[in-house]
């Protein structure tokens, strides 16, 4: 008995009556796994829909990474604000964007900031090599000692007559 294998689907679906466009693009939207980033999508396209005028005209949304939606926003104290809002807006935009869910968390950032890259003070900066001060000397130097004179106290007095000795410029 010869038996011939079963042919390998590839691609979606026929549909054995007519649908429509909408239904027809999400199975095959559904069929090559990219539903959820079209979705995703919608909630950078639409945001001010999503979540208001208000609210949109003081944030931007950032994306959607590792189930969270990461959103930027203007100022600190919109900031604090949305995260007390955080509740509601998360309930709010899962109502309007349906099932399944995109994200089981929204995070506020300050604008500017990235998510994925350190603060400007923890990344690693060129350093910048500066010539050493030249010291004062001559008439300036003894303008320097003049000037530090007036200060009554001597160890003070000759700490400053140092620095500016060989900073002043």
């Amino acid at each position: 008995m010869n038996r011939k294998p079963a042919p390998t689907r590839r691609g979606p679906f026929r549909a054995l009556e007519p649908t429509t466009a909408a239904r027809a693009i999400a199975s095959a939207l559904r069929f090559h796994g990219i539903s959820d980033e079209i979705r995703a999508q919608r909630v950078l396209t639409e945001w001010a829909e999503l979540v208001g005028t208000k609210i949109a005209q003081r944030t931007r949304p950032d994306g959607v990474n590792d189930r969270v939606l990461w959103v930027e926003v203007a100022t600190s104290a919109w900031l604090h604000e949305l995260n007390m809002l955080k509740p509601q807006l998360l309930k709010g935009l899962t109502e309007r964007l349906g099932q399944p869910r995109l994200f089981d968390e929204i995070r506020f950032k300050l604008a500017g900031r990235s998510r994925r890259e350190p603060p400007a003070a923890a990344r690693a900066r060129p350093e910048v090599v500066r010539p050493a001060p030249i010291p004062a000397t001559g008439a300036h130097r003894e303008q320097i000692v003049s000037e530090v004179a007036a200060v009554d106290d001597l160890e003070l007095r000759e700490l400053i007559a140092r620095v500016r000795i060989t900073n002043d410029k």
